[in-house]
């Protein structure tokens, strides 16, 4: 398994396009392709769901309710209330709902050509009554009618269909693509709603009698746009807009909003030709939305394990700014929803990174009544995943004053603990209206209900924050009612000013009133004045006993199931491991630095010192010029990754071959360690098992690092892979850490 260097994840920055709460999911549809084409007629006003929640798929459908979806398809609804007061059909009386609608579908002709005078000839009626002269509204609608209709509002007629109904006509939208993957249906079978969506989705795409896709008669079409947000702000100030990928902001028509599901996607925009609002947003190219189980630099795996593989330069869209892949992977995390986009090759060229952005956020309070503290934010939503903190969890997990928010699309409900006690120090723009809040040094965006929260508080009040993934201040707590232990790494200390990069990913920078920690020490940081903070360094264990691996128990206290797990070699910097990357059975208390836990007493965070030797990073080392360097040495790194080169009191391995502890800015190297080496070990020697490397020196047997590092002594050139390697030679040189009693594991091959 690969690791990752623990992610600055959390951004205080503003999120300019969030989703509207009223854009859920339907609860009842399950197919992600269903969902998209409920959603793009939604926006067209086509059709919506049957409550705020539900959309009953497998309900059927009236003749009436048929018939104004079809008026709506048209664009001719605003005639509607011309029709309202004429008796046509003696069974739709003059209080049924859909009198307009049936009314002007029984009226117009559709199809034909329009003359001068604004007469339609040639064309066709959308719908007719039955032989007996009534219209039987509230009859479900069959296949052949649903199939009847649609043809006609595409311009075909009984000419074009045959007098053979209802065959020609269904034959005619079988040759259009408009009924593609309905099956099993007679011409007299009820249409479900599922069924009925699908076919209108596919008739926007079909040709018309005139040879166009029907799209084309509704508005202008804008192509190759992402959506990145649907409450952007509009020239007159009101928000609902719907951002796009070119940092467009459009109003909507049709007074409707977009639904969430569409955000990410990548497809055409329908404007309407007056004045370029829009109409819907129709979803093209092949694409597809994950949920990240791990990252890396030019890789990441879903959490069914698939992986994918991405150019570190590819364009990514946020909702708040387009960046690359390189800049933002290590805020990737687990149950991080990211949507990729392929180009004809079948190569990812782009994506979009929705960062968990959602104004709809719950804090999970007493937990004594059992169930999903969130049940209301996820709104009866089924077969959904949970993260916490980005690693797998359950509801058993959650604890009192997280954090949780939902991602329908992807079905992922991301529960963040990330917390902040200090001394609230400024506000803007004024503590009974609050925005930002600033507190050691940071300042964070207040959600709506944080604001009511802060507006309680005073300036010099020491108080948490319940912080989002991303960020954003979700809740305010006084510390007396709950307090965070502000845990991380000493980056920079100079001049009175510290620099603390928490292990909940957010940096501090501040003035310090004391600090007596050295760069690259693990130190708390807490505050009792305003606009200064003290740090003090964390020197011994603050929980007894040992780690037991196989338990995941240190002593009598239990891992989490998201628990975060970091190694740290020299004070450099943390690197995120997990169990499974322990070599050993068992952690002496000695070895671990510290560990966070949480309100039920099972440990969250663990931080190991130099357990795993992952904190080193691994190749060929030198000594550099000095360069104008007056204390220490000038150390050179170089591996397949390419070449680093930090300052530091340290010595050089002899043999060459060594890994280096960098501190957290790379800049100074922390701490290096040699590699015991074994030459002419034959590549049989290397085997297989439950998913790793191994390999059989002598009377041991090593782990092989993932990201051991390969090396063809004759070329100088840097090999991709073990599996190269071993293919280049027989015959290898192994360098590894440390024995395998000891967790070592093989980090560098050479072949000779």
């Amino acid at each position: 398994m690969k690791k990752k260097f623990l992610s600055l994840l959390l951004s205080a920055a503003l999120v300019l396009a969030m989703v509207l709460p009223a854009s859920a999911a339907f609860t009842d549809i399950t197919d992600s392709q269903l969902q998209k084409q409920v959603s793009v007629l939604q926006m067209l006003g086509v059709m919506g769901g049957t409550s705020a929640s539900t959309f009953s798929p497998n309900g059927t459908l009236s003749r009436a309710q048929f018939c104004k979806m079809a008026v709506v398809l048209l664009g001719r609804e605003n005639e509607e209330p011309l029709y309202r007061n004429r008796t046509i059909f003696p069974d739709v009386k003059s209080n049924h709902w859909a009198r307009g609608y049936i009314n002007l579908a029984v009226s117009v002709d559709v199809g034909g050509s329009t003359g001068e005078n604004g007469q339609t000839t040639g064309g066709v009626k959308l719908i007719r009554g039955m032989a007996d002269g009534t219209f039987q509204p509230d009859r479900a609608i069959t296949y052949a009618e649903a199939v009847t209709i649609l043809m006609r509002v595409l311009g075909y007629s009984d000419t074009d269909a045959g007098m053979n109904w209802p065959m020609g006509y269904l034959q005619l939208a079988a040759k259009l693509n408009v009924t593609d993957g309905l099956t099993g249906l007679g011409a007299n079978s009820s249409l479900t709603r599922a069924q009925a969506a699908t076919m209108f989705y596919q008739a926007l795409f079909a040709k018309t009698k005139d040879g166009a896709p029907y799209y084309q008669k509704l508005g202008t079409a804008k192509t190759g746009v992402i959506l990145t947000g649907n409450n952007g702000k509009l020239e007159d100030g009101s928000t609902g807009g719907l951002v796009t990928s070119d940092g467009n902001v459009y109003k909507l028509a049709n007074g409707m909003s977009a639904p969430a599901e569409l955000v990410g996607q990548r497809g055409m925009l329908l404007l309407r030709t007056l004045d370029n609002a829009v109409l819907t947003f129709l979803p093209q190219g092949t694409q597809k939305t994950v949920s990240v189980d791990k990252a890396e630099a030019a890789w990441f795996t879903d959490n069914a394990g698939q992986k994918y593989t991405i150019d570190p330069t590819t364009t990514v869209y946020t909702p708040n700014e387009t960046t690359t892949y390189e800049k933002l992977w290590m805020d990737l995390r687990g149950g991080s929803v990211l949507t990729v986009y392929y180009s004809d090759t079948g190569k990812i060229e782009s994506a979009f990174y929705s960062m968990g952005a959602s104004d709809t956020v719950m804090i999970a309070k007493s937990l004594t009544n059992g169930g999903n503290p969130f049940g209301a934010l996820l709104n009866g939503a089924a077969n959904y995943k949970i993260y916490r903190d980005g690693n797998p969890a359950t509801v058993a997990d959650i604890q009192e004053y997280d954090v949780g928010i939902y991602d329908a699309t992807a079905r992922v409900l991301q529960v963040s603990s990330a917390k902040l006690t200090g001394t609230y120090d400024n506000v803007e723009p004024n503590a009974k209206s609050p925005v930002k809040v600033t507190v050691l040094g940071v300042t964070f965006e207040l959600m709506t209900q944080a604001q009511q929260d802060m507006a309680k508080f005073k300036l010099g009040d020491r108080v948490t924050l319940l912080l989002t993934a991303d960020g954003r201040v979700a809740g305010v707590r006084s510390a007396g009612e709950v307090e965070s232990s502000n845990v991380g790494i000493l980056e920079k200390a100079s001049g009175g000013d510290v620099e603390v990069r928490l292990l909940s990913g957010l940096t501090i920078k501040s003035k310090a009133s004391n600090t007596a920690a050295q760069q690259g020490q693990l130190v708390t940081v807490s505050s009792k004045d305003l606009y200064s903070v003290y740090v003090s360094p964390v020197t011994s264990s603050n929980v007894s006993g040992s780690l037991d691996v196989a338990s995941g128990k240190v002593g009598t206290l239990s891992l989490s199931t998201s628990c975060r797990i970091y190694d740290q070699a020299g004070g450099g910097q943390l690197v995120e491991v997990s169990l499974d990357d322990l070599a050993v059975t068992t952690v002496p208390n000695h070895k671990i630095t510290y560990a966070y836990r949480n309100a039920s007493g099972r440990i969250d965070v663990l931080v190991l010192n130099d357990v795993t030797g992952d904190g080193y990073t691994y190749g060929k080392v030198s000594y550099g010029d000095q360069d104008g360097v007056t204390v220490g040495v000038k150390v050179i790194l170089t591996n397949g990754e390419g070449t680093k080169t930090a300052v530091g009191a340290v010595s050089v391995p002899g043999t060459g071959w060594g890994g280096v502890a960098f501190s957290g800015d790379g800049a100074s190297a922390m701490a290096t360690v040699p590699l015991k080496t074994k030459a002419n070990v034959h590549r049989s020697a290397f085997t297989e098992r439950d998913g790793k490397t191994y390999v059989t020196l002598g009377d041991q047997e090593l782990r092989v690092s993932d990201k051991v590092q390969c090396y063809n002594s004759t070329t100088g050139q840097w090999l991709n892979d073990l599996e190269t390697a071993r293919a280049f030679a027989e015959r290898l040189t192994v360098y590894y850490d440390r024995n395998a009693n000891e967790g070592g594991k093989v980090r560098v091959v050479v072949v000779e």
